[in-house]
């Protein structure tokens, strides 16, 4: 301190310029930062007067002039100073690194991997026979519909009813008929009762009486005749008379005729009753019986026309019945895939039927419907090619198919094979811009390594193959993977087996 007193001494009250301070030894300069602070203020608080009023322009220039020499002159005893003093070692800087990020690890793990051929598109056939229904009888109403496309029906089961209201009616008739042959042909074989034979005989007698009668009267009008014409050649009569006797004569002779025409067939009749029925008589009743019984039995068939059954076990695949319609002839009420079974025709293109082979794995899911997951097996392949296309038909087997339709549009995924591979969580894969896949391996260390992998098939319960990339004794991280970078620290909160 000194040494810079005389320095001061030097400021003029005029605002001079301050003369250069004398060459000061820089082994005995121990100013410190907090002096030379010090210093200057006393300089400005003591040594420098303020200046009047008007002056102040000059003591403006003045205190920046003192204000620059100050400067100059502190930092040549900071820099004397840090000559002298020997440097310090530097405070390590506090830790910036982030905290570790809690993560879930789960093992890399080997199983059956199933290769498939994947988004084939299919169209669901019938397999077997569709069976038209149709009605026998025709010109009648539809009255009950009792099935609806997609149920399922058995051989002989009832599927619509028509009105049967006619046809009852000449059921009726029918077993009239029936009722009146069947009696007579009792009466015949049951023979004939002496009362019938009796009232015969009487016919007879009377049939009889009537002949003599009748012979009576035609010998009268002989007699009548020929005395008329005697007395017509004698000219006692006019001819007109005799002519009205002989019309007489010949109406008693039809009289006759007609009394003993009676008489046979009285006798006839007795003689029939008195021998019993014939044979002929028996076998015609019968036969008129039975063509009675024939009707009825067409009637009987025309009747169980009005129900519409199903010709075969199966699924209604079409129903064109409504109640009202007249049936007719050729019109179809009801189509059936015999026994319900379906099929998917998946068009495979040339290069791929090496891979496909009867009895394989089909995966069947819908772009029309999301919710639908169905499975089928490879039935058939079918050995000739499109020309056009280059695609043969694999034909799946899809059972009884439930509520698929023929004609539906649907997707297939073929397992043509299975071997074994890893798999992780699909949630541990993170995919890169590029579109490449890393996975984050846990280190000894709890830090993560990137590891690029290849990724192959999807597999159920959303995990996925691992082509390279990965270790069966690597684990990786399951949860919170795609917040972490390459060298991270992380802490591990649970392993997921």
């Amino acid at each position: 301190m000194t040494q810079t007193a005389p320095e001061q001494d030097k400021i003029h009250s005029n605002g001079s310029a301050v003369s250069s301070p004398p060459e000061i030894e820089q082994d005995t300069v121990s100013l410190t930062i907090t002096e030379t602070e010090t210093l200057e203020t006393d300089i400005l608080e003591t040594d420098i007067p303020r200046p009047p009023l008007r002056s102040g322009i000059r003591g403006l220039f003045l205190g920046i002039g003192i204000g620059v020499a100050i400067a100059l002159f502190g930092n040549h005893i900071l820099s004397n100073q840090q000559t002298k003093t020997p440097p310090r070692k530097a405070t390590p800087a506090a830790s910036t690194t982030a905290p570790a990020q809690s993560v879930t690890v789960v093992k890399v793990e080997s199983g059956l991997i199933n290769r498939t051929l994947k988004a084939i598109d299919g169209t669901v056939a019938p397999l077997g026979d569709v069976v038209p229904v149709m009605s026998q009888a025709t010109g009648l109403q539809v009255k009950q519909v009792l099935v609806d496309e997609g149920m399922y029906v058995k051989a002989g089961q009832t599927m619509a009813l028509l009105n049967s209201d006619r046809i009852q009616s000449q059921l009726l008739q029918a077993n009239a008929a029936i009722t009146q042959a069947e009696a007579r042909l009792a009466q015949l074989k049951a023979g004939t009762r002496s009362e019938e034979i009796a009232q015969a005989e009487a016919t007879v007698s009377s049939a009889q009486a009537g002949v003599t009668e009748a012979k009576s009267d035609l010998d009268l009008a002989k007699k009548r005749v020929e005395s008329n014409q005697m007395l017509q050649v004698e000219g006692a009569i006019a001819r007109d008379r005799l002519d009205e006797v002989i019309n007489q004569e010949r109406s008693k002779r039809s009289d006759l005729e007609q009394a003993e025409s009676r008489l046979r067939e009285t006798q006839e009749r007795l003689k029939q009753l008195q021998a019993g029925p014939r044979p002929e008589e028996i076998t015609q009743a019968e036969a008129q019986l039975e063509q009675a019984k024939a009707q009825r039995q067409t009637i009987l068939v025309q009747l169980q026309d009005t129900k519409i059954v199903a010709p075969a076990s199966g699924k209604v695949a079409q129903r064109n019945a409504r109640v009202g319609d007249i049936t007719s002839a050729s019109g179809e009420l009801f189509k059936i895939i015999e026994n319900g079974r379906l099929e998917l025709l998946l068009k495979v293109p040339q290069i791929q039927l090496a891979q496909i082979r009867p009895g394989q794995d089909v995966k069947i899911t819908s772009d029309a419907d999301s919710q639908m997951r169905l499975s089928g097996t490879v039935r058939e392949i079918d050995p000739m090619l499109d020309e056009k296309t280059r695609q043969a038909t694999v034909k799946v087997d899809l059972g009884v198919g439930g509520y698929l339709q023929p004609g539906m549009f649907l997707k297939a995924e073929i397992t043509t094979g299975t071997n074994t591979g890893l798999t992780v969580p699909a949630k541990s894969i993170v995919t890169q811009a590029d579109g490449s896949a890393i996975v984050y391996v846990l280190q000894p260390d709890n830090t993560v390594k990137a590891l690029p992998v290849q990724v192959g098939e999807i597999l159920p319960g959303d995990r996925v193959e691992i082509k390279s990339g990965l270790s069966a004794s690597d684990s990786v991280i399951f949860k919170g993977a795609p917040f972490l970078k390459d060298g991270d620290k992380v802490q591990v909160m649970a392993n997921v087996s």
